[in-house]
């Protein structure tokens, strides 16, 4: 058989709208101004009609008999205003810039002798920047510094396939049968299974795998596992042959089995073709075993052997029906 196969954009802007004109009339940016119009008027010159004309240095709102120079000045008595002279920078701001210079050169030879010189200084940083190291470094966890709630996947053992959640342990049915996956993975028609094949070049494998039937591929009743089996089978066989020419599947046979106390049936049948791209074989063994472990959960297990391993698969069968259902080691 074949390996069964498993299971951009952004808003663009529009176009950007030309700027907003000015309104009708309005000012626009280097836009000349309106006509101007004169304001001044010749010396001399009458501006309303009847007005008479002033004479040059004289306003032409004077009124007749009006002499300015006769009123009189009522601030006359109090003279000019005394002339403020600009302050003159003197000796008081030389002695303060003196006693600012004094100051600092104190400063700074007290903060030397104080906080003591670089070399000291360094020293001192190094051994502060050692003990905060020390202090602030993460603590390691013990166990190599892995998350204690964090479970490890299961390794295969290489000695048996385990199906942890029912307690089941099968034997590897002899040498050759190389590890595949697992255990503890969804595979298809199984859930919590673990799988090993034999390698007959290019794509062409047999199988040997192990696991819980998976009733949402196809329907489990623990009351029916004649049909159970028969549908389990419909789903095994749905991709594993379909690069084969001149497919034909045999008859299945049902054979009541009891695996370590518990009822089941093994299903078993030959497909057969008349050529492949993938292997010169010409047909397949299959069996299938249903076991009702607790009257909720079923067993599911599957050896598939081509033709050029035939001698392999009764032993594959053996192994199966040798599941142990209360092993301590699954």
């Amino acid at each position: 058989m074949t390996y069964p196969p498993q299971d951009p954009a952004g808003g663009q802007y529009g176009q950007s709208q030309p700027g907003a004109q000015p309104p009708a009339g309005g000012y626009a940016p280097g836009q000349a101004g309106g006509e101007s119009y004169p304001t001044s008027h010749l010396p001399g010159q009458p501006q309303y009609p009847g007005q008479p004309e002033s004479q040059p240095g004289q306003s032409p709102y004077a009124q007749p008999g009006y002499d300015p120079a006769g009123y009189p000045n009522p601030y006359a008595q109090y003279g000019a205003p005394p002339v403020q002279e600009p302050a003159k920078s003197g000796a008081g701001t030389t002695i303060l810039v003196i006693g600012v210079v004094l100051l600092m050169i104190i400063g700074g030879v007290a903060g030397y002798f104080l906080l003591g010189d670089d070399k000291d200084t360094g020293e001192l940083n190094a051994g502060n920047d050692s003990t905060t190291s020390e202090s602030t470094a993460p603590e390691e966890e013990e166990g190599g510094g892995e998350d204690p709630d964090e479970e490890s996947a299961p390794a295969p053992s290489g000695t048996h396939l385990a199906v942890a959640s029912l307690g089941s342990v099968t034997p590897i049915p002899g040498e050759g049968w190389t590890w595949m996956y697992g255990p503890g993975e969804p595979y298809g028609l199984m859930n919590d299974s673990e799988g090993y094949l034999l390698s007959h070049g290019g794509d062409w494998i047999s199988y040997f795998g192990v696991g819980v039937f998976n009733g949402a591929a196809a329907p489990y009743d623990p009351t029916d596992l004649n049909t159970t089996v028969a549908g389990a089978a419909e789903v095994w066989l749905a991709d594993g042959f379909d690069t084969v020419e001149g497919y034909q599947q045999g008859e299945i046979t049902y054979t009541a089995v009891e695996v370590d106390g518990r009822p089941g049936v093994l299903a078993e049948w030959r497909n057969a073709w008349t050529s492949s791209p993938d292997t010169a074989d010409l047909y397949e063994d299959t069996a299938v075993l249903v076991v009702d472990v607790d009257g909720v959960n079923g067993f599911v297990g599957i050896a598939s052997v081509s033709q050029s391993a035939e001698t392999m698969y009764a032993p594959a069968v053996e192994a199966l029906l040798a599941t142990d259902f209360d092993a301590e080691t699954a």
